[in-house]
């Protein structure tokens, strides 16, 4: 059994699985869950109910080395085993990476890159709908391209929750094309969702490329996209299991 950690700004999402995504073997999830990332900073442990035994722990992570540590002492403690951190290498696999110090590319974008390239085996867009909205192109040789970053849908509207007094903004999304709001909620909401979605678009527009979407926001966002998008939630996980990563792309803790 092993433990797969995505910890990211806000939330941290976890699984245990069965097998592994090596070439002719196969992974089931034997247990999934997620928990604030700021209870864990605050010194809690992760809740992992129905996890008995593990044979291994593989983590990516954006939340900095007190998490880290914290979860590395906890998995040693419980269940014997050193907690494996995935870092970002110049290459895995047929994947490279597109930045000049490939350590300075957010963990997750790659995990999510390398994920995305296995999947769609061709050219591919990957967006990451979280705290940050990030956008990553890899080219069908597996060249990653570089990507953008800026604001999610959150951070885009306590922007003007820092300016509006008392605005409240609707989460719900729909699968109908956002109208001109008729209250300053349904502005605001409206407003910072069709921002997005015209960045993506746009991107999508200039590449051929399979447009793949994950994070908390993704669904919501990928109800308002008029073109095709895979929806693939576990996407960072997956990448844990990518073949090739267990050589170069992981350091015990």
């Amino acid at each position: 059994m092993i433990l797969q950690i995505d910890a990211g700004n806000t939330r941290i999402k976890w699984r245990v699985i069965k097998g592994s995504k090596a070439v002719g073997d196969s992974f089931r999830t034997v247990v999934e869950g997620n928990q604030l990332t700021a209870t864990v900073l605050a010194g809690e442990a992760l809740q992992l109910p129905g996890v008995t035994a593990l044979t291994a722990a593989q983590l990516s992570s954006v939340a900095g080395d007190a998490v880290v540590a914290t979860l590395s002492k906890q998995l040693h403690q419980q269940f014997g085993v050193s907690l494996q951190v995935a870092k970002v290498s110049a290459q895995v696999g047929s994947v490279s990476c597109g930045y000049k110090s490939p350590e300075a590319l957010g963990v997750d974008r790659w995990l999510a890159v390398l994920a995305a390239f296995n999947k769609a085996d061709r050219a591919a867009i990957v967006v990451d709908a979280g705290s940050a909205l990030t956008l990553d192109i890899v080219d069908s040789g597996g060249v990653h391209q570089g990507g953008y970053i800026v604001p999610g849908l959150r951070l885009l509207q306590s922007a003007l929750w820092q300016g509006t007094d008392q605005v409240k903004v609707d989460q719900s999304g729909s699968d109908h094309r956002p109208n001109p709001g008729t209250t300053t909620e349904e502005a605001v909401s409206h407003g910072c969702i069709l921002m997005l979605v015209a960045l993506i678009e746009r991107l999508a527009a200039e590449q051929s490329a399979e447009l793949i979407i994950t994070g908390g926001d993704a669904l919501l966002l990928k109800n308002q996209l008029t073109l095709k998008a895979t929806h693939s939630p576990d996407l960072v996980l997956d990448g844990l299991s990518v073949e090739g990563l267990r050589f170069s792309g992981f350091i015990s803790r």
